[in-house]
């Protein structure tokens, strides 16, 4: 089966509203909020549109083998979806979709689970939907079809004309927004090694001033050391000084009492040799002989 441009550009309108229809129906109902899907404000999605004519084009070769259908059909899907996005991230900046939180995805822009469903998307598209869509447009007046096709196309230009539009402003101020953060993490960089340097020149004056703060402790403790030193030696030679003088009296009383001893047993001497030649048997003690006789005689008295 063949099919003329105009056919195919019917039929992509069609799948482009079957497939906001879907899809606005089954985000409506999962938010519990009425919701427009996609990146019009009219009820078309050129994604869907797109991906059944592409899902169309390049099964009609393998048409008789449902399995090839489903695979193909998979990949073309798959691989349209996932240069959309790439196209649109890059050209405004915006995902518009995003599988980053599904297990077994690439980019975020495909992932398992969406091939799986367009393989059976493919499926149903080429053995149940496009047959009764072809004969459901076929009942319809060439020359309606015509002025219908026109209208839309000029509908869905303009409003991809104005979607386009909103969609580069939008990126502008998202380039705007991105020079803003950068600016500031700049500015916070900068003053971040700002506050660095002056965190570190602050601990250097703190480190110079405790270090000149230790060298005034240690000059004056050398300080006190050696007036200390020298208040000890002062001491030691004075207390040397005395003891000398001390000691020289000591010496220059006992030369005084060896004197006076010397005196009196000179003076003694004389008598003495006269009591022994009148009594031959006496005996003369000296003077430390009598002072021990003396203590002994003290003793025995106290004793008693």
């Amino acid at each position: 089966m063949t099919f003329h441009f105009d056919s195919w550009l019917i039929y992509f309108y069609f799948y482009c509203i079957c497939g906001w229809i879907f899809e606005s129906t089954y985000v409506s109902l999962k938010t519990k909020k009425l919701t427009n899907r996609g990146f019009m404000k009219g009820p078309w999605l050129p994604l869907y549109g797109s991906g059944a004519i592409v899902i169309l084009l390049v099964t009609l070769p393998v048409k008789q083998f449902p399995v090839a259908v489903y695979f193909v059909g998979a990949i073309a899907a798959t691989a349209l979806e996932y240069v959309t996005g790439v196209v649109m991230l890059k050209l405004f900046k915006v995902r518009y979709w995003d599988y980053s939180y599904r297990k077994i995805q690439f980019q975020g822009h495909i992932c398992l689970i969406s091939s799986i469903a367009w393989g059976f998307l493919s499926l149903i598209m080429v053995y149940l939907v496009h047959e009764p869509v072809v004969r459901f447009i076929a009942l319809w007046n060439e020359e309606v079809l015509s002025i219908l096709t026109f209208l839309i196309t000029i509908v869905i230009v303009f409003d991809f004309a104005n979607a386009f539009r909103n969609a580069m402003d939008l990126r502008a101020l998202i380039i705007q927004a991105e020079e803003i953060r950068r600016r500031l993490d700049e500015a916070l960089e900068e003053r971040k090694q700002h506050l660095n340097q002056t965190v570190s020149e602050a601990q250097a004056q703190i480190e110079q001033a405790l270090e000149e703060r230790a060298e005034e402790n240690r000059k004056a403790l050398n300080k006190y050391k050696e007036q200390l030193e020298e208040a000890v030696n002062e001491t030691k030679e004075k207390v040397e000084e005395a003891a000398a003088e001390r000691r020289e009296r000591i010496e220059r009383t006992i030369a005084e009492l060896t004197a006076a001893r010397d005196s009196v047993l000179k003076s003694m001497e004389k008598p003495s040799r006269q009591l022994l030649l009148h009594n031959p048997g006496s005996g003369f003690k000296g003077l430390e002989e009598e002072t021990m006789e003396i203590k002994k005689r003290l003793l025995a008295k106290r004793k008693k």
